[in-house]
């Protein structure tokens, strides 16, 4: 859909998440940047508002963007009657809802504003809610035009629970993309004190879900193939932080491989990624992974694990392994060590500028919302 330049059509994101620890502006548009980076593209076709809650209520217009800030509450039942009452002042034609954590007031947004906007709601990595929250879910479902997720595949589990109710109205759309761009790998490597030889870069929690066990397993087994090889480790959480320690104080291999580097500020990581040939992750489930999407736009050839997210967006390039498998892992860190690396790596970031942009994000929804508003 192309629409005129002087369309009336007007689109709110908003999201219901409180963030009472943020009392500026400005740190919630920085916060929440790496979601938000395709409303510059659709801000040229819609009035578009977003709409945030944190420790701060007022008003500001920033690159042709409209910002309303609120003060709210995290609770379920919680009802944010300025904020609503606002929505439906604006008398919006689209409307879309960041999260499925707050059916309640996708509920009212629908009693408040009839049947003709239309109300997507954005999938971020939640699963269903079970009890009485599961009603509220179910009943939601009725009041939405649209779902997105990052892949279809995550859909499943909605559809098992009886709280989505027609796969038709699930559509594919990145969570988010980044900023971040590939740098000269040598220039990095003296940056970091790296040595030039095979780098695999972690990026994510120290817990069960993201399956670093699995990796760092994986990754001895390849070390027979590869002694040169290096992997660092960047984390924030730490939950599985003395038994990681503890698998690699116990192999000789390991230990000359493995860095812990830790948590590093989010600038740095465009370096770290530019830095390394191939990232490598362990995790179960992603709303999307930003790590992946971050470290394709920096060239880093992915090794990760065979779920819905990283098939989407790996598209061709990426070698999947089952989760949980430190075999699987093993077998694709043979195969992807075979493979000529700058040629592939230059192939990747092409591949993200195609497909895995923030422009890419705002072409994929405004088709949906022409292929919802034609229904």
């Amino acid at each position: 859909m192309i629409l005129p330049k002087n369309t009336a059509i007007k689109l709110i994101d908003v999201s219901f998440t409180a963030h009472p620890g943020i009392n500026t502006p400005g740190q919630i548009i920085l916060a929440h940047r790496e979601c938000l980076g395709y409303a510059h593209f659709l801000s040229k076709l819609f009035d578009f508002i977003i709409i945030e809650h944190i420790n701060y209520e007022g008003k500001e217009t920033r690159n042709n963007i409209r910002y309303s800030f609120f003060k709210s509450r995290n609770k379920f039942l919680h009802i944010p009657l300025k904020t609503l009452s606002y929505i439906r002042k604006e008398q919006p034609d689209i409307v879309i809802v960041q999260g499925t954590v707050f059916p309640l007031q996708v509920i009212l947004l629908r009693m408040l504003l009839g049947r003709k906007p239309q109300i997507i709601v954005q999938h971020h990595g939640n699963m269903p809610f079970k009890g009485i929250k599961k009603i509220f879910q179910q009943v939601a479902d009725k009041c939405t035009n649209a779902y997105l997720f990052t892949a279809l595949g995550n859909v499943k589990i909605w559809i098992d629970n009886n709280i989505i109710k027609n796969k038709e109205k699930c559509y594919e759309v990145l969570e988010g993309s980044t900023y971040l761009a590939k740098q000269n790998k040598q220039e990095s490597r003296a940056i970091l004190q790296m040595r030039n030889g095979d780098i695999f870069l972690w990026v994510g929690r120290l817990d069960t879900e993201k399956g670093p066990v699995t990796v760092l397993k994986g990754f001895e087994k390849y070390l027979h193939n590869d002694p040169g090889a290096k992997l660092y480790m960047i984390y924030q959480a730490e939950h599985l932080l003395p038994e990681v320690k503890t698998i690699i104080n116990g192999s000789s291999l390991l230990k000359n491989a493995v860095t812990l580097v830790g948590k590093i500020p989010h600038e740095q990581l465009e370096n770290w990624y530019s830095a390394a040939d191939f990232y490598v992750s362990g995790s179960h489930r992603e709303a999307a992974g930003f790590g992946l999407i971050e470290s394709m736009a920096c060239g880093c050839i992915p090794v990760v694990t065979d779920i819905p997210p990283f098939r989407k967006i790996t598209g061709s390039y990426g070698f999947l392994f089952e989760k949980d498998n430190p075999d699987s892992l093993y077998s694709m860190l043979l195969q992807a060590s075979k493979v000529q690396k700058y040629e592939l790596s230059n192939s990747i970031v092409d591949y993200f500028q195609r497909e895995l942009t923030f422009k890419d994000i705002a072409d994929r929804i405004l088709a949906i919302i022409t292929a919802i508003s034609a229904k």
